[in-house]
């Protein structure tokens, strides 16, 4: 093989090649041992920190005025939202009271409950936060069902309601009218008896008239503070499960019928990390699939995959090492650099195992191939680790401590994988060496492929003008979407009810 001759730092890496060869084993002992060192130490020592807000540098000054405000008000701080719906107030009270109550009876799942229905004072004087023009219209409502309520107080029996009914109907006929939406209600809860599924009557809405502005269920909320545990994927995870198994114990009572839903920041980050983390499994199986794939069909040698993916391995082990004897933890985004590390590293194992396999090919013998092959390509790959590493190095300014986080991990894997693919891969080739391909390969029909934009350069080129001026002309139909909300999957249980109840004009989220 003709070459031009060496530079000097072509001949170091040269240098370098014919020592790993020569300590082969030696070399792939000492790095296993790191990496069982490592592993040990990543298992002892593994935590990532699943706060969003901890991935902001605390010298911000929006977040230290945040974090005076938690500190004033601590009540408003990492909150979920409770709603309780039903048929009618009264049913959705009283499945928030003993919600409320056995929400209590738990300190370790849940810090805070501010449940105004419950709190005395509500009850107390809940009536002086009505407007003007709504308490004047309850007093009219109370003023006319005086008579019903205190004959019911009397004798709050059937017998007493029947009496009432009786008297009531040989009154005047306006008197007779103003009966029809508790003789409606009657009906109702009368109907629900006898099909089975039994309807108190709400009296509380047949004086207030409450269900006929009412367009949905009856709903109730509770604030609750849960107990995070930011070293897990579901900080508040075992705070839902304990509120979700008491809404299917209070469910099975006879007198409460009511549905639990559950939204707030917290719940919404809750079925985002749930989302991730039911996803990353399949898509870790599928990329390490296409990774073995993309190598068997570039290297065409079992060994040299077999090589470039423990070589991958051991560089991904190593990365995550200094990542938390560096930092301490990863985060939500710094937890990504192993994609990125994968998707580099590979790319070095596959230029190096090429370029040996090309000399093995050309009739050199495995040390002079790899001395061909580090001398040949070591400086380039050096290039390209150091301009990687410079990239995400880049990020380590911002105030966003999450990406300068995972710029600093990033940036020092890509001189782990230069370091793993210039001596363990050359070591594991020493130990796993291939023989020269039989014959001359056939190149690909992507080869063929791409020679057509070659030779018909003329109509790809008209053919991407007009892509483009298409394209442009789409441009003002283009719009930003600012909402924060629409990022996250509506289908999700929180982001569902959080859109119910900012569809219903009479909440104020």
């Amino acid at each position: 093989m003709a070459e031009n001759p060496i530079t000097p730092s072509q001949r170091l890496f040269a240098l370098w090649a014919r020592l790993v060869h020569g300590y082969a084993l030696l070399v792939v002992v000492i790095s296993l041992c790191a990496c069982v060192a490592a592993i040990v130490y990543t298992t002892q020592n593994l935590a990532i920190n699943t706060s969003t807000t901890d991935m902001l540098s605390e010298e911000v000054p929006f977040r230290r005025h945040s974090e005076e405000r938690n500190a004033l008000f601590p009540q408003y701080r990492d909150t979920l939202v409770v709603v309780v719906e039903a048929a009618s107030t009264d049913q959705a009270e009283r499945a928030a009271d003993r919600l409320a109550a056995r929400m209590a009876e738990m300190p370790e799942r849940f810090k805070a409950i501010f449940y105004p229905q419950g709190e005395r004072f509500f009850k107390t004087h809940g009536l002086l936060y009505l407007e003007l023009d709504q308490l004047d219209d309850l007093s009219d409502r109370l003023s006319r069902a005086q008579p019903l309520l205190s004959a019911l107080h009397e004798d709050a029996s059937l017998r007493g309601l029947a009496a009432l009914l009786s008297q009531a109907l040989a009154q005047q006929e306006e008197e007779v009218a103003a009966l029809g939406p508790v003789l409606e209600r009657l009906a109702e809860a009368t109907e629900s008896v006898a099909a089975g599924t039994p309807e108190p009557v709400a009296w509380r809405e047949v004086i207030s008239g409450d269900s006929e502005a009412r367009a949905g269920p009856a709903r109730v909320f509770i604030i609750a503070q849960p107990v995070l545990d930011y070293g897990s994927m579901e900080p508040a995870g075992a705070s839902i499960d304990q509120l979700e198994r008491f809404a299917a114990e209070l469910n099975g009572e006879s007198d409460i019928d009511f549905r639990l839903r559950i939204t707030g920041e917290i719940p919404m980050q809750e079925d985002e990390l749930k989302s991730v983390s039911d996803g990353i499994g399949l898509v870790g199986l599928l990329s390490f699939i296409l990774v073995i794939t993309l190598l068997s069909v570039a290297l065409r040698s079992w060994r040299l995959v077999l090589a470039t993916l423990i070589t991958l391995v051991a560089g991904l082990i190593l990365t995550t090492f200094f990542a938390l004897a560096a930092i301490g933890e990863l985060n939500l985004i710094s937890v990504t650099f192993a994609v990125l590390f994968s998707g580099l590293s590979v790319d070095f194992g596959i230029h190096f195992a090429l370029r040996f396999k090309e000399a093995v090919d050309g009739g050199l013998e495995t040390r002079a191939a790899l001395e061909h092959t580090a001398a040949r390509l070591g400086g380039a790959l050096t290039l390209t680790a150091t301009a990687a590493a410079l990239g995400f190095f880049a990020f380590l300014p911002t105030a966003y401590r999450g990406l300068s986080e995972l710029g600093l991990i990033s940036g020092v894997g890509m001189f782990i994988a230069l370091a793993a693919n210039l001596t363990l891969l050359p070591a594991l080739i020493t130990l796993l060496p291939i023989r020269p391909s039989k014959g001359r390969l056939r190149a690909f029909r992507l080869n063929r492929l791409l020679g057509f934009a070659t030779r018909h350069s003329r109509p790809v080129l008209w053919g991407a003008l007009a892509c483009g001026l298409v394209s442009l002309a789409a441009l003002p139909f283009a719009r930003f979407d600012d909402d924060p909300l629409n990022l996250r999957d509506p289908e999700s249980p929180s982001v569902a009810a959080l859109v119910d109840l900012l569809s219903d004009p009479q909440i104020q989220p």
